[in-house]
């Protein structure tokens, strides 16, 4: 874990995988990594929704069905949520001049 007690985002994917439904009903899994195949897993496409819905809500992000389906293995989970983790972070902050500088200028209109 980190200074700040709180789970990477690696540690959150293993965690949420290995507490899956489907995981724990299959029985045998007592560790996961990111090159483990979700089917092996015994994830099929809605359990894969259920974990994108439990992460979007997590980490206040959006995950497309298309992008769903396309996760293969645990580490394609952890790969798009660091990178639309990342994405978020850099939308909230504040813009930089050269943002600045790229947006229209507004039309001013005096009365």
């Amino acid at each position: 874990m980190d200074n700040n007690d709180q789970l990477t985002v690696t540690e959150t994917v293993f965690e949420a995988v290995l507490d899956n439904h489907a995981v724990k009903k299959a029985g045998k899994v007592t560790e996961v990594n990111a090159e483990m195949l979700l089917d092996d897993l015994k994830v099929d496409s809605l359990e894969k929704l259920s974990l994108a819905m439990d992460f979007e809500d997590q980490f206040s992000i959006d995950i497309t069905d298309e992008d769903i389906e396309s996760f293969i293995t645990v580490g394609d989970f952890i790969t798009y949520l660091e990178k639309a983790i990342a994405e978020s972070n850099n939308d909230s902050a504040e813009p930089t001049v050269e943002q600045l500088r790229e947006q229209p200028a507004e039309s001013v209109s005096e009365d």
